[in-house]
């Protein structure tokens, strides 16, 4: 068994105050306070924009910069690869669309990070959103990411994508930057996208997913397999050391770094079904298969229906190659979750893994249904 990266996934900002400087805008630092899910997604549907291309699927950034009618959007680089393409812009909440002025990409080699800045022209008002302090958000910290799938039409008038989950771990190298995990479900299309705290702060840059690879004899070479719902961020303090590379300054962005008032779980010692599960996903994040299973299992004791936990037990027991249980856990998330595509995906894959080619086929075809 082999996990690694899968490159190129799956209330408005109320300022506090401002001062226009030499055509500069300060923002005034702000005490910050715990937000509700509901006010976070409203604030990510108002600084989250589509960015689509002629190259690519298209995919997710937010306004972090205005300057008179310019505004900057932060996004990953590999949504934009090609600084001479046409990109466009696109706001959910006034269905415009803008040509990209400018592409300052912050990736020069396949290991450097995986940002890039882009700007566009707007006489139209639209909210700047703030930057936290992604060294405060530790694991156990619940985080928010939003962001446009590929599987809807880019051209109509929807909304981003609002997912929750848990930040799993925090490795402190990876090549591209990536050095945020966390369980959230994600698609396609929502790399670029911004990754909240508690307080509706931007604490990361979302851009990767995880699968599991199933190898075989050559351990050189592995098939995907599964997908962990393991997600990663590149952490915004990171993008925040290379403002002078993206041409902006810290005067010209609204950065709050003030205490969180959203604690991380406590890990050590879970009384709550959440927080064995919370557990669980550090423990099946950093390998620990077994460990992981124990605590989802205690999860799922003390809370019968809990959904996500028998989907990444279901994980756990595959890196255990422990099949039959693998595949009762998906199939359990399925009952409680007909819509969980990523469970019947994941059912799939193991039961071809086994030769149960009819079975197989008739999950693939409920993820097509499901995943447009």
């Amino acid at each position: 068994m082999s996990r690694g990266y899968f490159r190129f996934d799956s209330l408005t900002s109320i300022l506090a105050g401002t001062v226009t400087v030499a055509g500069t805008v300060i923002f005034a630092a702000a005490p910050v306070f715990a937000k509700t899910p509901q006010a976070i997604a409203e604030l990510a549907n108002s600084v989250s924009v589509q960015i689509n291309g002629t190259e690519r699927g298209g995919g997710t950034g937010f306004i972090i910069a205005k300057q008179g009618t310019s505004y900057t959007v932060l996004t990953a680089n590999h949504i934009v690869p090609n600084n001479k393409a046409i990109y466009k812009i696109r706001s959910y909440t006034t269905g415009k669309e803008y040509q990209v002025t400018r592409v300052v990409p912050l990736q020069k080699t396949d290991i450097e990070l995986d940002l890039a800045v882009v700007t566009f022209n707007s006489t139209e008002s639209y909210p700047v959103v703030s930057l936290g302090d992604s060294a405060q958000t530790t694991s156990g910290t619940q985080i928010f990411v939003s962001g446009y799938p590929n599987n809807r039409s880019r051209n109509q008038q929807n909304p981003p994508e609002f997912t929750q989950g848990y930040v799993s771990s925090r490795p402190p190298t990876h090549k591209r930057g990536y050095t945020l995990r966390y369980s959230a479900v994600t698609q396609k299309g929502m790399s670029g996208g911004p990754v909240f705290d508690g307080e509706g702060r931007v604490v990361g840059i979302h851009g990767e997913a995880e699968l599991d690879s199933l190898t075989n004899n050559d351990e050189s070479s592995g098939v995907s397999l599964n997908k962990t719902g393991i997600n990663s961020a590149i952490p915004i303090n990171t993008f925040i050391a290379k403002l002078s590379e993206a041409g902006l300054s810290r005067a010209s962005l609204l950065i709050n770094t003030s205490p969180s008032t959203n604690a991380p779980l406590k890990l050590n010692n879970p009384n709550d079904a959440q927080t064995f599960y919370v557990r669980g996903l550090t423990r099946f994040d950093k390998g620990d298969a077994a460990g992981a299973i124990a605590d989802f299992s205690k999860a799922i004791q003390t809370q019968s229906d809990y959904v996500e936990a028998y989907f990444y037990r279901g994980l756990a027991y595959f890196d255990l190659r422990q099949m039959p249980k693998s595949i009762a856990d998906y199939s359990k998330a399925i009952a409680l979750n007909a819509g969980y595509v990523d469970a019947y995906y994941n059912r799939g894959l193991v039961l071809s893994a086994i030769g149960d080619k009819p079975g197989a086929i008739a999950d693939y075809t409920q993820v097509i249904r499901l995943d447009r």
